[in-house]
């Protein structure tokens, strides 16, 4: 591809030797470099690459983006610019045809429900049976058969716009993107144009990179910035600053909930332990829905997904079979069931607003014992470690503060974050910091009918230890003390 096509829109600070060049592939990876390409040296948080335009030169390199100057070797495009990252979404965006513009692109963001609802959307997309559906999220990125492990909730630029090429070569109609915080504030999604914004919730999280719960809120608003001429957002009115976006942001909307008025609202709502049932009322509409998954917060959930359904325009045939037909969303409140004597849960629970939701739906739909094994992540927000603490032994009866993903922190010093919000206030907790043992000890704790939460890593097959990720699956653990139980 001409290298002026490439750079067109990327605001150049120098160039040397742009035009009649053509390039063979695009790339930000160094170690992916061949002859005729096009290397990125993006400077990262922790890494600047520009370190690494030497190796892209000795592999053939035919042309660098980079903010440092250096010395160039003859007949190599040099393009100085002050914001790789900022090149790198427009030159990703060039170099595969905007595919963004041949899609459907839905785009999720918010604290917690994204996954769920991406499955939901997925599902009603099927079921309309117009066109397939392409997912780009937290446990996976899938599209016609083909699954790709999700490295980040939302990729780099390369990768997204490479994937939303391939989903438009393949007449994929819609593209279902979980959009996360920090892909908004890096600008990986910058040349994204989505048909459908949906902002779910904000709650305290990721404040080790935002600093701040407004700046998290900043990055998260982004998404309606990104909107086609006649996009939608979608905005949950159960949430003070979701809400609050409803006059200030330019595209239309649509709005969904549970206690206060919105456009599509849930009305005789039934919690059980099997399932949910309640009907929906939107604009022209009303209908009954009966789901598998259970929770006030799936309710929520459900509302989102029917709500940007409807501002799609699919039938309200599809989103009724779309959504029943969702039996579990890896992760998300999913199931242990090997013949034991009471219930087993495992979630993604990661934060104190999520492990709240859990636990309070579970309380309400149990007039059993809760017995609660969860930990906290290494090198994350530290801030929530206390208020996970508090949130878990008040609404459980048993809590067991173990292991989540250390990284390159120590787990004891994790678990004494977590224990600084209850000791004193709470008698209701052990501490096993082997998540192994703490998983066997709860199973062993367990009397009939009894519920037991595995909060925190949920979908994860592995735990982070140092810079290993070692496996490990909450589920299939779990599986393994029932045999010998």
């Amino acid at each position: 591809m001409d290298l002026k096509k490439i750079l067109k829109g990327v605001k150049i600070r120098a160039g040397e030797n742009i035009g009649g060049i053509d390039i063979n592939k695009i790339t930000d990876d160094s170690r992916k470099v061949g002859v005729g390409d096009l290397f990125v040296a993006l400077r990262g948080y922790s890494l600047d690459a520009s370190k690494f335009v030497g190796f892209a030169l000795k592999a053939g390199a035919r042309a660098i983006v980079t903010e440092k100057d250096f010395n160039s070797s003859p007949g190599v495009s040099k393009i100085l610019v002050d914001d790789t990252r900022s090149a790198m979404s427009i030159i990703a965006d060039n170099f595969y045809g905007h595919p963004s513009r041949k899609l459907k692109v839905i785009g999720i963001t918010g604290t917690n429900g994204k996954t769920t609802i991406a499955y939901l959307i997925e599902n009603i997309v099927k079921a309309a049976g117009k066109a397939d559906a392409g997912v780009i999220g937290t446990i996976n990125y899938r599209f016609k058969g083909k699954v790709f492990p999700a490295l980040n909730t939302t990729p780099g630029p390369m990768i997204l716009h490479g994937m939303l090429a391939e989903m438009a070569a393949l007449k994929i109609g819609y593209a279902i993107m979980e959009v996360s915080s920090h892909s908004l504030d890096q600008g990986r999604v910058d040349n994204v144009l989505f048909d459908i914004g949906i902002f779910t919730n904000l709650t305290s999280d990721h404040l080790d990179y935002h600093k701040t719960t407004a700046n998290y809120f900043e990055a998260k608003k982004r998404l309606f910035d990104k909107l086609k001429t006649k996009g939608r957002a979608v905005l949950n009115m159960d949430d003070k600053k979701v809400a609050s976006l409803k006059g200030s942001i330019k595209p239309m909307t649509i709005t969904y909930g549970i206690k206060n008025k919105a456009d599509v609202t849930a009305k005789n709502i039934a919690l059980s332990m099997d399932g949910t049932r309640f009907t929906v009322h939107a604009p022209g509409m009303s209908f009954e829905m009966r789901i598998k998954l259970i929770g006030i917060h799936n309710v929520s959930n459900v509302l989102a997904a029917a709500a940007a359904a409807i501002a799609l325009e699919i039938p309200k045939e599809a989103i009724i079979k779309g959504i029943e037909s969702v039996e579990k969303v890896p992760g998300r409140l999913e199931a242990v069931e090997a013949g034991q004597p009471f219930k087993i849960f495992i979630d993604f629970a990661h934060t104190e607003d999520a492990l709240f939701n859990v636990l309070n739906l579970l309380r309400e739909v149990t007039e059993r014992r809760i017995v609660t094994v969860f930990g906290c992540g290494g090198n994350r927000d530290r801030t929530k470690r206390p208020l996970m603490g508090k949130v878990a032994c008040e609404y459980s009866d048993h809590v067991i503060v173990t292991s989540d993903n250390p990284r390159f922190e120590e787990p004891e010093d994790i678990i004494d974050e977590i224990e600084s919000g209850i000791k004193g206030k709470f008698s209701n907790y052990d501490i096993v910091t082997d998540r192994k043992e703490a998983i066997s000890k709860a199973l062993g704790l367990a009397l009939k009918d009894d519920v037991i939460v595995i909060a925190g890593k949920g979908h994860e097959h592995y735990q982070i230890i140092k810079d290993k990720a070692m496996p490990f699956d909450d589920r299939e653990v779990a599986l393994s003390i029932l045999k010998k139980l």
